[in-house]
């Protein structure tokens, strides 16, 4: 008997720790690529937030860790420090990157993630405008009617392959271009404007710069 009840009562102590909370195992489901409506769950310190594959919103990455994708309406996950912000498919926006990290990629209508210090704006292939990047960054490109992201200084402006307008470039960038009816990006001092292959005007130069080609006979 003196052996059975501290056995028991460490059995029972053991099985409680070891009980999943209900936001535990539901983010495991969605990790394991379950096609739950429920949030993905969110990254540690250096590690990578959960991906959805249903309505929710994709998981928050940890520090040095990558922000969860999403496949559907949510949002993408914000990227840790140093890691890349969360793609999605659906309508929702890109994640943010972190802190020398890249911001989310989307394919639907909503903006490409903005990118941290040192990194780079997602990219847009709908309606959505591209992400800005962040310090020392270029903008995203779009390739919908969307305009192309901001850049920080030092990084360039994002083009955009539709309608819309090619980014500002950054301090000592250059303005995005665009393909299509928008305007050149302008650019910033000691950068070039952007061009135009369409019918808008080309970008404006920064101090010490040029200005951006025109197409169509505009300038």
């Amino acid at each position: 008997m003196r052996f059975i009840t501290p056995l028991i009562a460490f059995v029972l102590l053991a099985s409680v720790g070891a009980a999943p909370t209900d936001m535990q195992r539901r983010g495991d489901i969605v990790a394991r690529g379950g096609h739950s409506g429920g949030n993905a769950g969110n990254g540690g310190g250096g590690g990578a937030g959960g991906s959805s594959y249903g309505s929710g919103d994709g998981g928050n990455g940890g520090r040095g860790g990558s922000g969860g994708a999403t496949h559907s309406s949510g949002d993408g996950g914000n990227g840790g420090h140093g890691g890349n912000g969360g793609s999605t498919s659906g309508r929702g926006d890109g994640g943010n990157g972190g802190s020398g990290g890249t911001g989310g990629s989307t394919s639907g209508r909503g903006d490409g993630g903005n990118g941290g210090k040192g990194g780079t704006g997602g990219n847009t292939t709908s309606r959505g405008d591209g992400g800005n990047g962040g310090k020392g960054g270029n903008g995203g490109s779009s390739h919908g009617s969307g305009n192309g992201g901001n850049a920080g200084n030092g990084g360039s402006g994002g083009s955009s392959h539709g309608s819309g307008n090619g980014g500002n470039g950054g301090k000592g960038g250059n303005g995005g271009n665009t393909n299509g009816s928008g305007n050149g990006g302008k650019a910033g001092n000691g950068g070039n404007g952007g061009s135009t292959n369409g019918s808008g005007n080309g970008g404006a130069g920064g101090a010490g710069g040029n200005g951006g080609n025109s197409g169509s006979g505009h300038h």
